[in-house]
């Protein structure tokens, strides 16, 4: 999608300046905030910013997908390729839609779990508002089931 180069950039940038699992974590708290963003703007019916927050988000979830090492990550690498394809095209379908804020908003829930498996992982908190008890199996799936839910995959 649009700007994947400069997600890449900014996604080794932090690689060399913070540990790699906190970096991830806070990349999910760009496009978690982006996201935020975007359903703010699609309430207001502001078109134009709720497309600029969300290209902005898919540029991070760019960024994470083609950071991944797909053949040492073997199925997890896999798994979470395919959702931040899902989700990315999940949110510009969003763009100027009715329900684009609560498409955002669903879609941001389910993120908010993977980025909370992430943040367990590198020994961090779970983001604001999160239920640890109703975690999936694979934090992943809910991001794709609500990309779905929502009809724009």
């Amino acid at each position: 999608m649009v700007h994947s180069g400069y997600a890449i950039s900014a996604y080794q940038s932090a690689q060399r300046t913070v540990p790699p699992l906190q970096a991830v974590v806070m990349l999910y708290d760009g496009v978690l905030a982006r996201i935020a963003a975007a359903a703010r703007a699609a309430r207001e019916k502001d078109w134009e910013g709720q497309y600029n927050e969300t290209v902005r988000a898919v540029t991070i979830i760019n960024g994470l997908a083609h950071s991944l090492d797909l053949e040492a990550g073997g199925t997890v690498a896999t798994n979470l390729y395919d959702m931040y394809e899902t989700v990315g095209l999940a949110l510009m379908r969003s763009v100027g839609k009715k329900d684009g804020a609560d498409a955002c908003d669903k879609i941001a829930a389910a993120l908010r779990q993977t980025r909370d498996a992430w943040a367990e992982i590198a020994g961090q908190k779970p983001a604001a508002g999160a239920s640890p008890a109703s975690a999936p199996d694979y934090p992943g799936d809910d991001a794709v089931r609500a990309a779905r839910m929502v009809g724009t995959v």
